[in-house]
């Protein structure tokens, strides 16, 4: 398997998409890079995030939301539209490889809004402080904020930052897992946005040997997400853009080296909703979409069922499930059909028997994680792993259950279906 399947396919912690839940802010002895990049550890423990006044919640999105969480959303960013990145996240020189949005890993159900920068030196064994490569900015712009993960997402005991950097007030990026800030935005953790802390393209944010990368445009919004408002808990997922799309040349050509999908677009795809169809992503009914009633307490994924194109080989479709046996997992359909993009209303009941399913390269080889490669495809086991029973009930109501280990004969029809919505 790749490393993002070898690593955090048995660590749902490792995935921020996996924590809709409260950033909790750290007090003053954050981990710092200062101005000669010495280095001054911090010394982690495992924390469970508390309701604190200076606490963050990343799902925050309606008027109200926003209220209680972040006053203040943009407070010093100017200008609007997009901007050019003019250096890479990571060097190149460091970069091993970038896995793209849209990948369904573990309690990531849905497809992932963010893509995944490892350094050469990532490993699975936990990271050393001589393993963490430099992290730069893109583009020039004005840090809205800098909190650290809660502990039961943590990645890390050297430390794990989130940070959202404003290029324009309807442009940004956002970092995530960050093991050491620099001396500037360490001073900047808890601070909220309350005090201005611009940024210079390439400058070195941090470190890390591994962390998410997303890029977001408020000027867009995903058309593949039908009903926008199961969203709200994280307002920047229907913005999400491709990343490569707004680095220049020849950096653009130098990352799209390092990516494992060769599919178009380069960069990976999250939405793929068809109204009436079954394709897309269903949250159970009366849940609260995306990020649950509850903004995206622990768990929170086992209301979710997603059926999508594999997000490193399209060709292969993928039911992803929230809930199967108690964890959330994803499976191959066999014989990659029906196709959930033509079923519909008049398809009626439809049994899907559930397989897994492995990367393979270019000769057919099992990846094993150990190197990077692209033209991967997948192929699915000959083993069923499970039945899952279908039916839209109209056009955006699903009913669905499963039967883990039982075959499409030993399944006749419902017996207590979930019903989900969207």
């Amino acid at each position: 398997m790749l490393k993002e399947l070898l690593g955090l396919l048995l660590l749902c912690l490792f995935l921020i998409g996996c924590s809709s839940v409260d950033v909790t802010s750290p007090d003053a002895n954050s981990n710092t890079i200062d101005s000669g990049q010495n280095i001054v550890p911090e010394k982690l423990v495992e924390q469970k995030p508390v309701v604190e006044k200076e606490q963050y919640h990343p799902q925050a999105s309606s008027p109200q939301q926003q209220e209680q969480s972040q006053p203040q959303e943009k407070p010093f960013c100017q200008g609007t539209g997009a901007v050019n990145f003019t250096a890479s996240p990571m060097d190149v020189l460091d970069l091993d490889y970038i896995n793209p949005l849209g990948l369904m890993i573990g309690c990531h159900v849905t497809p992932i809004d963010h893509q995944y920068y490892y350094a050469k030196s990532w490993s699975p064994q936990p990271a050393k402080v001589e393993d963490l490569k430099d992290v730069h900015v893109p583009a020039a712009g004005v840090v809205r904020e800098v909190q650290r993960m809660p502990g039961e997402y943590t990645t890390s005991d050297i430390g794990d930052y989130r940070i959202i950097i404003d290029h324009s007030c309807t442009f940004y990026t956002i970092y995530i897992h960050l093991n050491l800030l620099s001396s500037k935005l360490s001073a900047m953790v808890g601070d909220r946005g309350r005090t201005p802390v611009t940024v210079e393209a390439g400058e070195v944010i941090g470190k890390a040997r591994s962390f998410d990368f997303s890029v977001h445009n408020e000027d867009v919004r995903l058309k593949g997400f039908i009903v926008p408002e199961h969203y709200d808990g994280e307002a920047w997922k229907i913005h999400t853009v491709d990343p490569f799309d707004y680095f220049v040349e020849p950096l653009r050509s130098s990352l799209l080296e390092k990516d494992i999908r060769t599919a178009v677009p380069r960069g990976g795809k999250i939405d793929y909703d068809i109204d009436g169809k079954l394709m897309g992503n269903w949250f159970v009914k009366g849940s609260g979409g995306y990020s649950g009633k509850n903004h995206g307490e622990y768990g929170y994924w086992k209301n979710h069922l997603a059926f999508a194109p594999d997000g490193l080989d399209p060709s292969h479709l993928v039911a992803s499930l929230g809930d199967f046996n108690g964890e959330a997992k994803q499976f191959g359909i066999k014989g990659n059909v029906p196709d959930p993009a033509h079923v519909d209303v008049t398809s009626g009941l439809v049994k899907y028997e559930l397989v897994s399913a492995n990367y393979v390269d270019r000769n057919g080889q099992f990846l094993d994680g150990g190197h990077f490669t692209q033209g991967v495809i997948v192929k699915n086991g000959d083993a069923i792993e499970g039945v899952l029973v279908v039916q839209l009930v109209d056009g955006r109501t699903l009913k669905a259950e499963v039967f883990p280990g039982k075959k499409v004969a030993d399944v006749s029809g419902f017996v207590n279906p979930m019903v989900y919505e969207r």
